[in-house]
């Protein structure tokens, strides 16, 4: 297995991640490593390689507020912005402060729209001219599946213009998928200004009564209970009571009694 992207690495050690940061949003975890591409026909020099050094941050916010507090530093500073729907129109990229556009709905949020900056900040740094970068927005049918909005930083070379940086709003997809696929918890609480109350269907199975009936295959169901969702969690309730048969359309048809 060769990972595509290191970002995973961090996905995967959310909960110690936020426990290092006292189980506080926001946060940042940054990385460096190889990842690797099914990459045909490399050539193009450095830009089409089956192998390569990439560093990667993500950074976790709360999906109800995606302010940043740093966001005042680098309100005013100028970028080009080619956005999709210039590109949908024929437009030309637009030179616009961050602030502006962030204000304008142009970038979705003040935390996308600081990371940006930060970017053009450091690529000028570097030695990147700020006349040959531009960050383009992606257009509906190239978003990738995780991405609510995404921007690339592209330098203008002798192939053209080349990505060189992305930089996406994954919202919580990455998460909400390890957390289906493990049965583990991937949240961070909050506490309310007011306290509320809700009421919650969660199935708790007894894995030493199911450990004793099914032996090698308790794992198996108890991983599947674990991975049910809200309305299933319900329909499965329903049947207990009503029945006490659980359906084997739940647990991939496996049929057993249970008392309550």
């Amino acid at each position: 297995y060769l990972r595509p992207e290191t970002a995973q690495g961090i996905f995967v050690n959310f909960q110690r991640l936020l426990h290092f940061n006292q189980g506080r949003l926001p946060f940042g975890a940054a990385q460096i490593g190889s990842a690797f591409r099914n990459e045909i026909s490399p050539r193009s020099g450095l830009i089409r390689v089956r192998e390569f050094t990439m560093a990667e941050i993500e950074y976790f916010v709360d999906p109800s507020d995606k302010r940043h507090p740093k966001f005042e530093d680098v309100r005013n500073t100028e970028m080009v912005l080619y956005s999709s729907c210039d590109q949908m129109s024929g437009e030309r990229p637009r030179n616009v402060t961050i602030g502006e556009a962030v204000d304008r709905g142009v970038v979705a949020n003040q935390t996308l729209g600081y990371f940006m900056a930060r970017i053009h900040l450091f690529l000028v740094h570097i030695g990147v001219d700020a006349k040959r970068l531009r960050f383009r927005q992606h257009l509906s049918n190239e978003m990738a599946h995780y991405a609510c909005d995404c921007w690339d930083a592209e330098c203008q070379t002798s192939y053209g213009w080349i990505e060189c940086v992305g930089c996406a709003d994954r919202s919580c997809y990455d998460l909400n998928q390890h957390s289906k696929a493990t049965g583990t918890r991937l949240v961070a609480e909050k506490p309310l200004d007011e306290p509320k109350t809700v009421q919650v269907c969660e199935c708790i199975p007894n894995k030493g009564e199911l450990g004793k009936v099914f032996r090698g295959e308790a794992k198996t169901i108890i991983q599947q209970l674990s991975s049910l969702t809200l309305d299933e969690c319900h329909c499965l309730n329903n049947e207990l009571k009503n029945t006490g048969l659980v359906s084997d359309i739940l647990l991939n048809n496996q049929n057993f009694i249970t008392s309550l």
